[in-house]
Parts: structure tokens; C-alpha cells; sequence
């Protein structure tokens, strides 16, 4: 599997953009862990960017070549993602190691076995947030995950984040089957 945005043609035409930018952050963070200096620095201010109300516009200094044809109603999920993903990577070698395909629910089941009595309460609330709130709510969840050792597909996670405000909840009602399942 790549780990950069820079796939060959044919690879590139078959992921989708979420996953596009998912592997560049994976790249990114692979790049922090054998030492490049400016790869862990840009992590450290995608950390910094996150805060309680979303993600402050410096993020896009570290991600904005990687947001490509990124419609800019979306822009803000994308860096949200990218700093709750360097968030993780600070705490885990490899955050993004969780079966394909799984839902943030999953990840949180996984963080339940794994001995967090908070999970349960602290996932209930995130499954009945408003989006104005995802990004204080999101923080504590992927913190707590990262200290269980729980990985996060987060191409998955800003796929659903994209449609958080579906009006079925289609994203609220796969996180609570996979987590309470």
C-alpha cells in the first residue's frame, strides 16, 4: 500500500480522496518516526491547531497541499482529521492500525475491551453531538484511544464526519451497531 498522495495514475483514480489524505497523513507520521525533523515539527502544530471549537486556520500551512480540489465547505472536517490524527500520533507508533473498512465505532469498541470505564459515556456523547461540538468531543475520544492502543481508520472517520449531518443519522446508527455489537 502507498503511504503518500503521489500513487500512480491507476491507483489514484481508484481511492477515494478521503483515503488520498489519510495516507498522506500515514506518510507524514512514518516520516516523523524515522526522525525528519520537519515532518514531527508539522505534526506538533497540527496538535497545537486543534482546539475545544474546531481547528485554527494555521493548519492549513501543514496539510493545505495535500486538500487538492477539496471543496472548501469540507475544508474544515479535513483539518479537523489531520489534527486529531497528529493528536493520536503523538501518543502511538501507528494510529491508523485498525481492520479496513471499520468504523470509529469499532475503534472505540476495541478501546472498551481494552479496560476504559469512561468509554461507554464518553461515546454516547459523541454519537449525540452537534457538529459544533465534534472537535472538543473527538479530542477526548481519540486521546483515549491512543492511551488503549486503539487505531483509528481515518479514512473512514472523514468519510462519516463528511456526512455527520445526515438527517437519518447514517453514521450515528453504524458507530452505535459496531460499538454496542
Amino acid at each position: 500500500m502507498t503511504t503518500d498522495i503521489h500513487a500512480p495514475p491507476d491507483e489514484r483514480d481508484t481511492v477515494s480522496p478521503e483515503e488520498r489524505f489519510a495516507r498522506a497523513l500515514q506518510g507524514l507520521s512514518i516520516r516523523a518516526s524515522k526522525g525528519e525533523g520537519t515532518a514531527r515539527a508539522s505534526l506538533a502544530r497540527l496538535r497545537r491547531a486543534l482546539g475545544r471549537r474546531g481547528v485554527e486556520p494555521i493548519a492549513f500551512r501543514e496539510v493545505g497541499n495535500y486538500l487538492g480540489d477539496v471543496p472548501e465547505k469540507q475544508r474544515d472536517t479535513y483539518l479537523l482529521v489531520a489534527a486529531l490524527f497528529a493528536l493520536h500520533a503523538a501518543k502511538s507508533d501507528a494510529p491508523w492500525k485498525i481492520q479496513r473498512g471499520s468504523s470509529f465505532g469499532a475503534s472505540c469498541k476495541q478501546a472498551r475491551r481494552n479496560g476504559s470505564a469512561s468509554m461507554d459515556l464518553r461515546f454516547a456523547a459523541l454519537l449525540d453531538s452537534r457538529r459544533e461540538d465534534l472537535p472538543y468531543r473527538l479530542r477526548q475520544v481519540v486521546s483515549l484511544l491512543a492511551a488503549k492502543g486503539a487505531g483509528v481508520r481515518y479514512d473512514v472517520l472523514l468519510s462519516d464526519l463528511l456526512d455527520w449531518e445526515n438527517p437519518r443519522r447514517v453514521v450515528q446508527r453504524r458507530w452505535a451497531a459496531d460499538y454496542w455489537t
